[in-house]
């Protein structure tokens, strides 16, 4: 009887094979962190669209109990914290604090609304627009107040609110004279939400705008802020 005698390897990684596995694993995460960043982005602008909706229902509401008339900003209220400025008249209506901060603001901690409204639809303000004693028009004021829904001839192409840019507390900017595509970036967050931005139309109806196309179709005398140039939504 004879006996055959063997050496047997231990199972187990060598330490190159562990080094293959390990790279593995870093090519692939590397492929799935872009992947689940955008995801993860996606999901935000989606609540910011929800929240811009929500403060649309907000105006709509608060409309019906004003004659038709949209709500003041700052710019007419005088004051951010006025009761007839917007961030106020429109919380009994749903444009509660949470509402009005969007997901993808870095600022949001430090402001109480990520929104602002276009001052188009706000009356004409003294000082500001004209002069209180002469009435005359003043230089870089607006002529014209768009008060009512039914002024507008194209509401689903004219931009409501829209996302700021900047740090504290924004409710509106003048959008009645920009100049250019280059001075609108400067103004906007154009580019938030993965190259592209939120915007409430005044006809109620939310939509994502990517920047370029925006860009390329925007001129004074195609400006969707402006009722009387609007011609064209996303």
């Amino acid at each position: 009887m004879s006996f055959r005698v063997g050496t047997s390897r231990a199972h187990g990684f060598t330490i190159v094979e562990l080094l293959v596995v390990l790279a593995a694993i870093a090519l692939l995460l590397g492929l799935l962190v872009p992947v689940l960043g955008h995801v993860s982005e996606r999901t935000r602008s989606l609540r910011c669209l929800a929240n811009l909706r929500c403060i649309g229902q907000a105006v709509s509401l608060y409309c019906e109990g004003q004659k038709g008339q949209f709500p003041l900003s700052s710019h007419a209220a005088r004051s951010l914290v006025s009761d007839s400025a917007w961030l106020q008249s429109l919380q009994n209506f749903g444009a509660t604090p949470e509402v009005r901060l969007c997901p993808s603001d870095p600022d949001r901690a430090a402001k109480a609304t990520s929104y602002a409204t276009n001052e188009h639809f706000e009356p004409l303000t003294p000082g500001i627009d004209f002069n209180p004693v002469t009435k005359a028009p003043i230089a870089g004021g607006r002529t014209v107040a768009y008060r009512k829904l039914s002024s507008l001839a194209r509401p689903a192409a004219v931009i409501y609110a829209y996302e700021p840019e900047g740090n504290g507390t924004i409710d509106h900017l003048n959008t009645h004279s920009i100049p250019s595509a280059s001075a609108l970036e400067k103004m906007l967050a154009v580019k938030r939400h993965d190259g592209a931005a939120n915007y409430l139309f005044a006809d109620g109806h939310a939509a994502t705008w990517v920047w370029s196309d925006l860009a390329a179709s925007f001129s004074p005398q195609r400006n969707p802020f402006d009722p009387a140039t609007a011609r064209e939504a996303p």
